[in-house]
């Protein structure tokens, strides 16, 4: 059995077995704590790990038929749940029966051992793991960012290149961000700092500036070793079902802990939006995401939440906010006083073909984004 592991950590840890075996991919957190480790091999084969990461966690029969069910309207090839925590008796025989494979941690254990992946769980393990070191250190890291941070020799390589040559202009892009719900607070902006922008290059995919950042803190802070994150293979194909418009996920650039702002919210796909009394419609090829958000500064300080700092993230390609002649959801600027409370709006036209829409923040305001259906995603003015 492979020790217990911070749940960020056990999530870094899966996205980097699958890297390690020639997947590329993504972690995207979701609104009940979950993951989603998100894969694709060179052959097209795409893979998912539904990951329940802590140990308390039951995965139950109802989990799997769901997850069963999103496989098969998103057309996955390999579904695995991995958890540190149980199967229920119903989920094992759910799985068995629709070729979804389980891991916990004794099976992964087995996985290490027989895969000669022992250097792998060493990243995540030791000293309390470099990941929980740092966040000891009040540096909030999400499992995104984890599994996209390059090694310290490939970004030595690029600092050693580059240093002579000094900094150069370029565009940071968005990133490569994955195609999901993860707190990475990478900006979609220049950087124009060349020694970030040219150690994209040594990375096995596009990292944000922030996770060679992180990379530098390991390397020379704390010593530890960073390496490409690494992956699992998995059961057979799981195949059909049907689609109920892209899933719509938001990113934390703060935990619980230090967060000073509170954003309750919630988002549904429409192809028009009527905004007392006038529809307005979505793009030909687009279609609309409209995101409700009801913002609380439980901070000492004003606070601004700009609807240009927002963006809707498809698979690393990054979409501003939708305007809507003669309306706006943002009023006051977006400024929030101190203990100010109040819903306000945005709306993103994204392809209609997106499977998935991650909202993003640019700010340095520590905002926590939590899912709350409770909050209706409606487009409203005069008090909205």
């Amino acid at each position: 059995m492979i020790p217990e592991l911070d749940p960020e950590d056990f999530v870094a840890f899966l996205s980097a077995l699958w890297d390690e075996r020639g997947w590329q991919t993504s972690v995207r957190e979701r609104s009940d704590e979950t993951y989603f480790v998100t894969g694709k091999r060179p052959d097209g084969k795409r893979g998912v790990i539904y990951a329940f990461p802590t140990t308390t966690a039951t995965v139950t029969e109802r989990h799997l038929k769901q997850f069963v069910q999103f496989c098969r309207t998103k057309g996955i090839d390999v579904a695995v749940v991995a958890t540190q925590g149980a199967f229920a008796e119903g989920a094992e025989r759910v799985a068995a029966e629709r070729g979804v494979h389980l891991l916990d941690r004794s099976t992964l254990a087995d996985t290490v051992a027989e895969g000669d992946l022992e250097e792998v769980l060493a990243r995540f393990t030791g000293a309390g793991g470099m990941v929980g070191r740092l966040r000891d250190l009040g540096v909030p890291i999400p499992a995104s960012i984890v599994s996209g941070v390059p090694s310290p020799a490939k970004l030595g390589a690029a600092v050693y290149g580059l240093l002579p040559v000094g900094g150069t202009d370029t565009h940071a892009g968005s990133g490569g961000s994955s195609p999901a719900d993860d707190p990475a607070p990478s900006s979609p902006s220049p950087d124009g700092l060349g020694i970030l922008a040219g150690a994209r290059k040594y990375a096995a995919r596009p990292v944000p500036a922030i996770a060679i950042a992180i990379t530098l803190i390991v390397a020379f802070v704390l010593g530890a070793t960073v390496g490409p994150a690494v992956g699992l293979g998995g059961a057979g194909p799981v195949s059909g079902g049907g689609d109920a418009g892209p899933e719509v996920s938001a990113v934390s650039t703060a935990d619980a802990a230090n967060a000073t702002v509170d954003v309750r919210w919630n988002a549904r796909a429409t192809d028009s939006i009527a905004v007392n009394g006038t529809t307005y419609d979505a793009p030909e090829g687009k279609t609309f995401v409209l995101v409700r958000m009801n913002v609380t500064n439980g901070g000492d300080e004003p606070v601004q939440l700009e609807q240009s700092a927002l963006a809707a993230d498809v698979a690393g390609t990054r979409y501003g906010h939708q305007p809507l002649d003669g309306v706006t959801g943002f009023p006051s600027a977006g400024l929030f006083a101190p203990g100010d409370s109040r819903e306000v709006w945005t709306v993103f036209a994204v392809p209609a073909e997106a499977g998935s829409v991650t909202v993003v923040l640019d700010s340095e305001a520590k905002v926590r984004f939590v899912r709350d259906d409770t909050v209706t995603p409606e487009a409203t003015v005069d008090g909205g």
